[in-house]
């Protein structure tokens, strides 16, 4: 018997005027349903949300993200949730496959007779639109009695409130956007004003919450308050225990080598203690190593700093749990700094390793280009070499289109090495190098 997807898409809303039209197009054509629960708009989102077809409820807001998340869940009739923010959204190609892929893990779940929830990738993005952290978060979920959300804020996912449900693992094949971290959208809806003063209120009345400290100091380290984050990670710290959920512990080390490298302390020694007790409490995140190698790379210990961030790459591979990790969201510069760091310890072979991940991240990153085709050439002349350097940067560059074309022309003209900006302009079709010669002074930025 084939197996019927009723996909129920959930969001609690306040002010999201913005969002809302976006938050409810993307799943429009797979979805039975969106429930839209309203804690309190004082703009047209609830009006917009009834225009586009949404349901919508009201529920009081009561500082308890779980209650209003839950109250929507139980509207919801469908036998799976998509339970998105509004300042989140699945990309139009992946919302093709959720379908499919939800039609695979009911089936799989009627046979375990358990309930189940998709693990997908979360891309933070700033306000350029560009990824700044890289998390993974269950957004996709069966709708069966026992499984609810838990805590007041940074809430989970988790069956009858103390056991966290089986997850099927799609990181590598649905990736959710989420704008909610970026500096303008704080500024916008007082965001972390909020969530600090509800954590405030948890600490207040449970001083040994040690897990809403931590959260605490998530919430202040975002609002830019590093001291007092600070503080509230140290006294976590101070009492850490097993209990904490192993991403907690990791995250806040991770975060307190965050706020160490960004103060710019000058005391090595203060900073490997922090990453000592992480590694005392048994940290997986990958963020420590690559916090400490960044700060290593900064003050020209590229041996130290080179260890600490291929440990760290070593551990993002094997990294399976959930949570924001900073590195995962700026790979480019991992690699970039790695072949700094390898050029100037004259180590050509790994400098070119590491310089090619990151030209395939970032391939119009001109620094890093030419000081490859530097450390290729070395002091060679002639066409071969220059043919040589071409077809490894046919590897990496799409030499029939005129863009990488006319990029590589660029780049030779700078290193003013003319035997390779012939070889790129042979390639030319004779329309191609019309436009060139009409354009050259654009073209070169002279």
């Amino acid at each position: 018997m084939k197996i019927k997807i009723n996909l129920s898409q959930c969001m609690i809303v306040k002010n999201e005027e913005k969002n809302i039209r976006k938050a409810l197009t993307w799943g429009k054509n797979i979805v039975c349903e969106q429930i839209v629960v309203d804690t309190g708009s004082t703009d047209r989102t609830v009006e917009i949300a009834e225009e586009m077809g949404a349901k919508v409820f009201h529920f009081e807001w009561i500082d308890d993200f779980s209650a209003a998340k839950n109250f929507a869940i139980e509207q919801a009739t469908g036998n799976w949730i998509a339970f998105l923010d509004a300042d989140e959204y699945f990309s139009e190609e992946d919302t093709k496959k959720i379908l499919p892929l939800l039609a695979q893990v009911e089936e799989e779940r009627r046979k375990l007779k358990i309930p189940l929830m998709v693990r997908s990738s979360l891309v933070n993005l700033n306000d350029e639109g560009k990824a700044t952290s890289i998390a993974t978060q269950a957004r996709l979920f069966s709708n069966v009695k026992n499984l609810r959300y838990d805590g007041s804020i940074h809430e989970t996912l988790m069956i009858g409130g103390n056991k966290a449900p089986r997850a099927y693992e799609a990181r590598n094949l649905l990736t959710v956007y989420h704008t909610g971290y970026s500096q303008t959208v704080y500024e916008e809806t007082r965001k972390l004003e909020r969530n600090i003063d509800i954590l405030k209120k948890e600490v207040d009345k449970n001083p040994d919450n040690y897990e809403a400290w931590a959260y605490l100091g998530d919430s202040l380290l975002a609002n830019k308050q590093k001291k007092e984050a600070e503080k509230a990670y140290n006294l976590v710290v101070e009492h850490m225990n097993n209990e904490l959920f192993q991403e907690r512990r990791d995250f806040v080390f991770c975060n307190l080598l965050k706020i160490k490298y960004y103060s710019n302390i000058s005391d090595e020694r203060e900073l490997l203690e922090v990453y000592k007790k992480s590694v005392e409490f048994s940290c997986l995140a990958p963020d420590a190593e690559y916090w400490v190698g960044c700060w290593m790379l900064d003050r020209g210990k590229l041996q130290q700093g080179i260890e600490y961030m291929e440990l760290a790459l070593r551990r993002l591979e094997l990294y399976d749990r959930d949570g924001s990790l900073d590195m995962a969201g700026s790979l480019s510069n991992v690699y970039g700094r790695l072949f700094e760091a390898y050029r100037s310890l004259n180590q050509a072979q790994e400098a070119v390793k590491y310089g090619t991940l990151y030209l395939r991240m970032e391939p119009y990153g001109e620094g890093v280009l030419m000081e490859m085709i530097r450390l290729f050439k070395g002091g060679a002349k002639g066409e071969e070499i220059a043919s040589a350097i071409l077809s490894f940067l046919s590897k990496l560059y799409d030499l029939s289109r005129p863009k990488d074309k006319l990029y590589l022309i660029r780049i030779s003209r700078k290193l003013m090495y003319n035997e390779l900006e012939k070889k790129v302009y042979n390639l030319f079709t004779q329309e191609e190098k019309d436009f060139f010669h009409e354009n050259e002074q654009k073209i070169l930025g002279i």
